[in-house]
């Protein structure tokens, strides 16, 4: 008996990863079992949360002892650092937006003298049949706020 191929398994895994991982998305997303996880891990994130502020508050009311050094120090410039790099980089990466472009409006052309056609009832009209009974481009004038200003 050989080993399975290389490939073989890897495709095999890869079609089991996804298939599951779509099985996860339902049933997290659209099932009263998976909203029930939703309030579930909600409630675990906030007992954490407070937690995590249990503790700090109690290391903060509890005096550094002389062997201790304050090792929290570098920690939080470090964060700091961090943050103000992250949102350096999220404002050099935002999208720039463009102004909008004046649009471009081209009324379809009819020759004078054509007939008004009366449909009845739902009916195919051909493509090149058009009629334009009224023009009028919308949108164009500026918008006044209060003042009489733009």
């Amino acid at each position: 008996m050989s080993l399975p191929n290389v490939e073989q398994l890897a495709a095999w895994l890869k079609s089991r990863r996804y298939v599951w991982g779509w099985r996860l998305r339902y049933w997290w997303m659209d099932t009263p079992s998976g909203a029930r996880a939703h309030v579930v891990s909600f409630c675990l994130a906030v007992l954490a949360t407070v937690g995590q502020l249990a503790r700090m508050a109690v290391a903060a009311h509890s005096p550094p002892t002389a062997e201790e050094p304050l090792q929290a120090v570098p920690f939080w410039v470090v964060q700091l650092i961090i943050l103000v790099v992250a949102g350096v980089v999220a404002y050099a990466l935002r999208p720039k937006p463009q102004p909008p472009e004046q649009r471009k409006v081209e009324p379809p052309t009819v020759e004078d003298g054509t007939a008004v056609k009366d449909y009845g009832g739902t009916v195919w009209i051909e493509h090149d049949d058009n009629f334009l009974l009224a023009w009028k481009v919308v949108g164009q004038d500026p918008i006044y706020g209060e003042g009489g200003k733009k």
